[in-house]
């Protein structure tokens, strides 16, 4: 077992109207989510991700850790089902774990989206998670420096974050506890406004975490706090256990921490090519840019082949109502003149008949009998036989004519 000592603060900043960013410290549950979303989608989205969470419980493997990440994530998912209004909700989620592993203490550590967590080094901030964002894969793949990443106007888009699909691609490491060490969780409010040396300074200057925490928020919100802010410092105090499977000391590097990392989905396949818009339309900071190519897409090729279906049966039916409304003729009346028509009598849904041939025959020289026949049509199959019964009734009207 490990005993911890923490310390949080949170600010709204000086630009937003509401704090979106939520944090959790139940020992030794420890996470900061960083929600995003129209409305209040963001803030809902990561109450749900702690709340749940919060449940956790005893952890024993990386796969349990990622396990509970998935459910919040499914709740997340589930809410903006039922709710409209808080669709396209989401958050990031960053955790630190305290985990009993059989007679060993360790740390596991969860990441979605770009929340992060760092280890306070001797002389160095370590930032042991990785972003899943734009231009963190533009970096990755060699098209962007680091420099340049860091006032990049889009290095706030997000391409992994709760709440997008039913699953979501989780990264999470295996670390050894050592006593001294702490560690640091944030929202991007945090080091998008303060440098990583001046981060470090406060979280060596100040030993009690709850002052270092709000010296974090306080000094993020002096240098602009253009988001919100979120910080929670976690000191490792004591471990119970004899853990000597990484012999590692508060002196050693940092890297030593680490006993297992597992990525979600290779480097490898993690590119994404960056949006076109460059100006005043750029996403807003927290947008959500879903990286089609490490999670489901909306329009599969199953979709694509069942619109495909559909819209062959709606053609098909469509041609068929159309040879039927055209295939027929009728004889009929256009005023006071006797015509052929086209089509059927009262139509086929919206074909009307069409004027085909009009005769050298008025109403008024049809007898009573045929009048009241050509008022409602007579159909044929052909032209030819509507125009031999058109042929019978003007010989009809020359012998009745005196």
């Amino acid at each position: 077992m490990i005993e911890f000592r923490w310390g949080t603060a949170t600010d709204v900043g000086r630009v937003r109207s509401a704090n979106q960013d939520q944090l959790l410290t139940v020992d030794p549950v420890f996470v900061v989510a960083d929600g995003m979303g129209g409305h209040n989608g963001g803030e809902v989205a990561a109450a749900i991700a702690v709340d749940e969470m919060a449940k956790v419980g005893v952890v024993r493997t990386l796969d349990e850790l990622s396990e509970a990440v998935q459910v919040a994530n499914r709740e997340i998912v589930d809410r903006s089902k039922l709710e409209p209004g808080l669709r396209g909700m989401g958050t990031t989620l960053v955790a630190l774990v305290g985990m009993t592993t059989g007679d060993v203490s360790r740390l596991g550590v969860a990441n979605v989206g770009d929340s992060r967590l760092y280890l306070r080094g001797a002389d160095e901030l370590v930032q042991v998670t990785e972003d899943h964002t734009l231009v963190e894969a533009l970096v990755r793949d060699g098209r962007l420096t680091a420099e340049e990443a860091l006032d990049h106007p889009q290095r706030n888009i997000v391409t992994r974050a709760l709440g997008i699909d039913d699953k979501v691609l989780v990264d999470t490491w295996e670390l050894a506890p050592v006593a001294g060490d702490r560690y640091l969780l944030c929202s991007d409010g945090l080091f998008n406004e303060l440098t990583p040396a001046e981060i470090l300074a406060m979280l060596r200057d100040i030993d009690d975490p709850s002052e270092a925490a709000v010296s974090l928020v306080n000094g993020a919100c002096d240098a602009g706090g253009r988001d919100n802010v979120t910080v929670v410092i976690v000191d490792v105090v004591e471990i119970d256990r004899d853990d000597d499977a990484a012999g590692t000391t508060v002196d050693d590097v940092p890297a030593d921490r680490v006993v297992s990392t597992r990525k979600a989905v290779p480097d490898s396949v993690l590119r994404v090519d960056p949006p076109v818009a460059t100006g005043p339309n750029d996403p807003h900071p927290d947008e959500i840019l879903v990286d089609r190519r490490s999670s489901s897409s909306f329009f599969t090729w199953r979709l694509g082949l069942f619109v495909a279906t559909v819209l062959l049966v709606l053609g098909i039916l469509a041609s068929s109502v159309v040879a039927y409304a055209r295939s027929a003729y009728f004889v009929g009346i256009d005023g006071e003149t006797v015509v052929i028509y086209r089509g059927r009598p009262d139509g086929v849904l919206w074909f009307d008949p069409t004027l085909e041939e009009p005769l050298t025959l008025t109403v008024s020289e049809l007898d009573s009998d045929d009048l009241d026949d050509v008022a409602g049509g007579v159909e044929f199959d052909t032209l030819d036989e509507a125009r031999a019964y058109a042929d019978v009734l003007l010989e009809r009207a020359a012998t009745d004519d005196p």
